[in-house]
C-alpha cells in the first residue's frame, strides 16, 4: 500500500530544487531523477547535432549525439558508469569550450552540469534498491503513450545491447575532442607568437 502512494501516513514534501539535485533513497524519487537524466541527454543530443551540423561538423555532431542519446538511455537504466561518462564529458566540452573558445559556460551549461551530476548521484541510489527491492516493489514503467514507450520501454530494450557502443564511442568522443582541443589550443599559442 505505501509503495503505491495510497497510505494513510502524509507524504513528505520537498522542495523541487531539493528533489532534483539531491533526491532521497525513495525509488519513485530517483526513478523520476533517471527519466530527468534521459531527457536533459535527449536534449543535449539534439541541441549538440543541430549546433555541430551547422558550421559543417556533421560527423562529429552525430558522434556526439549518439553518445549523448545513448549515455541517456543508460542513464535511464541506472548505470553509473553512463551517468558517470556523460557527466564528464560534458564538463570536458565545457572546459574545452574555456581554453579554445575563450567563453565561460552559461548559465544553461552550468545547469545542464549540476543535473547531470545529479543524475550520477541518483543512478548509484537506483542501482542499489534495484538489486535488493523485489520488482512488485520498484517503480512501475508504463507502456500507454509515446512517452511511455520512449522512456520507460526502449531503454530496458536498448541498454543491454547498445552499452558496449555506449562506452567505445564515448572513447573515441573523448579522444576526438582531446585532439581537436589540443590542436586549436597550438594554433592559438603559434599565432600569439
Amino acid at each position: 500500500m505505501q509503495t503505491l502512494g495510497i497510505s494513510n501516513e502524509p507524504r513528505k514534501t520537498d522542495n523541487w530544487f531539493k528533489r532534483v539535485f539531491w533526491a532521497s533513497d525513495d525509488p519513485s524519487e530517483v526513478d523520476g531523477l533517471g527519466q530527468q537524466g534521459f531527457w536533459l541527454c535527449m536534449i543535449i543530443a539534439v541541441l549538440t547535432l543541430a549546433v555541430s551540423a551547422a558550421p559543417g561538423h556533421p560527423l562529429m555532431g552525430l558522434l556526439a549525439a549518439a553518445v549523448f542519446f545513448l549515455g541517456g538511455v543508460g542513464v535511464r537504466e541506472h548505470s553509473i558508469g553512463a551517468a558517470s561518462v556523460i557527466a564528464l564529458v560534458y564538463l570536458f566540452s565545457m572546459f574545452a569550450g574555456i581554453l579554445v573558445l575563450r567563453r565561460p559556460p552559461g548559465l544553461l551549461d552550468l545547469f545542464a552540469m549540476l543535473l547531470l551530476a545529479s543524475n550520477v548521484r541518483g543512478t548509484w541510489i537506483a542501482s542499489k534498491w534495484s538489486r535488493v527491492l523485489p520488482p512488485e516493489e520498484q517503480p512501475l514503467r508504463f507502456n500507454e503513450s509515446w512517452r511511455d514507450k520512449l522512456v520507460d520501454q526502449m531503454p530496458a530494450k536498448v541498454w543491454p545491447k547498445a552499452k558496449i557502443i555506449f562506452f567505445i564511442l564515448a572513447g573515441i568522443y573523448w579522444l576526438l575532442v582531446t585532439f581537436g582541443t589540443m590542436v586549436l589550443l597550438a594554433r592559438l599559442l603559434h599565432a600569439r607568437s
